[in-house]
């Protein structure tokens, strides 16, 4: 059998030759690294390598005690012509390695090479399926219909974290069969559905985060924020862009159903509720960044009043000082504001941030970086800890 490797095989023969799983030697015509029963060979000036697989071939490499071969990998400084072959006739089988070792030389391989070299045997087979192998997928360089997540299905049943592109991808994912998913991240979302989202959420009642971004998704209605808080009541972080409506009665039932709900990002919305997000009592991260038609003389007299509130980013908004300054004063755990790109804030010349102890305000007027500096080892001095979930902040 011959199985075609496309990854980066440098790292592959350090990795190998490093726990004396093959020997390495150069010839005139192609440098082949053979133990056991596979032969590992590149044909110079190509880059292309194959893995040989002969179940039925033994491979024995004797060493000369009186002139040794000198082995290397042409045109790699990193392995160089050392000796990595040790001086030994005994037999070795690739099918005998160590399933730690054979896991680990999977875990520096894409999905691709993976699966090529899955293909080998049986044995491969079985660990190359080693749910620690498959606790996240990344499909965003990948084009992902359902024909292809329903071969990947098998694989997927420990699968806690998902990244993928597009909307196709997204109606394709409900074939992976991930019950026991924890984490989805999308990118150009902006052809997403109701119906797709509810799908995906009524399937995955154990998601935490769910995050679709940063492209608007304007096909995404209150509705289907509404199935996400019934169907997943142990959400932590859901951060969604670009929505048309944000309305009282979707924010009321997130605040109800997820009580763990730590981080909401409601990015480029259009309109959203601001009364109804002063509900979230559970809230440790809030984002409205880019968000129009915010009434801030609501939210100064709500939001100070939110008991676990560390961290809110007003970027890109039309947030003016009084708004600012009725936050930092009044609440009591808000930790540091963001108002990056805030045109009424910065036109401001009297407002000044020094009157607020404690309090870290990133603004374009404000030396971010020695606040940043000064804001890290005042709770770090002395031992000190951080406050709750601020260092993911």
């Amino acid at each position: 059998m011959e199985v075609h490797m496309s990854c980066n095989i440098h790292a592959i023969l350090r990795f190998l030759t490093h726990h004396n799983l093959i020997t390495v030697s150069l010839k005139k015509s192609k440098v082949q690294a053979t133990q056991g029963r596979g032969v590992l060979r590149c044909v110079q000036g190509t880059g292309d390598w194959w893995l040989d697989w002969d179940m039925n071939r033994r491979v024995r490499r004797k060493v000369a005690k009186k002139s040794k071969e000198k082995v290397g990998v042409p045109g790699n400084p990193e392995i160089g012509d050392a000796d990595l072959c040790p001086d030994s006739n005994e037999d070795v089988d690739w099918t005998s390695l160590p399933d730690d070792t054979v896991i680990q030389l999977f875990s520096c391989l894409n999905y691709r090479d993976r699966a090529s070299l899955s293909s080998t045997c049986k044995i491969w087979r079985v660990l190359g399926l080693s749910s620690c192998l498959w606790t996240s997928l990344d499909l965003r360089a990948h084009k992902c219909d359902p024909a292809m997540a329903v071969s990947l299905a098998y694989r997927c049943v420990n699968l806690q974290k998902l990244r993928f592109r597009g909307a196709e991808c997204a109606d394709a994912i409900i074939h992976l069969q991930a019950r026991n998913l924890r984490e989805i991240s999308g990118d150009y979302c902006r052809k997403i559905t109701d119906a797709t989202l509810s799908m995906i959420v009524a399937r995955h009642e154990a998601l935490e985060t769910l995050q679709l971004g940063p492209d608007f998704c304007e096909r995404i209605s209150s509705d289907a924020i509404k199935a996400t808080a019934f169907c997943c009541p142990k959400l932590k972080k859901l951060r969604l862009s670009g929505l048309r409506d944000v309305s009282a009665e979707v924010i009321n039932a997130l605040a109800k159903h997820c009580l763990n709900l730590i981080d909401i990002g409601l990015l480029d919305c259009l309109k959203v509720d601001e009364v109804a997000l002063g509900n979230v009592v559970s809230v440790l991260f809030l984002s409205v960044a880019g968000t129009s038609n915010m009434k801030w003389g609501v939210v100064s007299h709500l939001w100070h009043k939110l008991p676990k509130l560390i961290g809110l980013d007003v970027s890109r908004t039309d947030i003016g000082p009084s708004a600012v300054s009725r936050l930092l004063s009044l609440s009591p755990s808000l930790k540091v504001l963001c108002a990056m790109n805030c045109p009424v804030l910065e036109e401001d010349n009297t407002f000044s941030v020094n009157k607020y102890k404690g309090k870290l305000l990133l603004a374009l007027f404000t030396d971010i970086f020695k606040g940043l500096a000064s804001f890290i080892c005042r709770y770090y001095k002395d031992g000190g800890k951080c406050p709750l979930g601020l260092e993911e902040f």
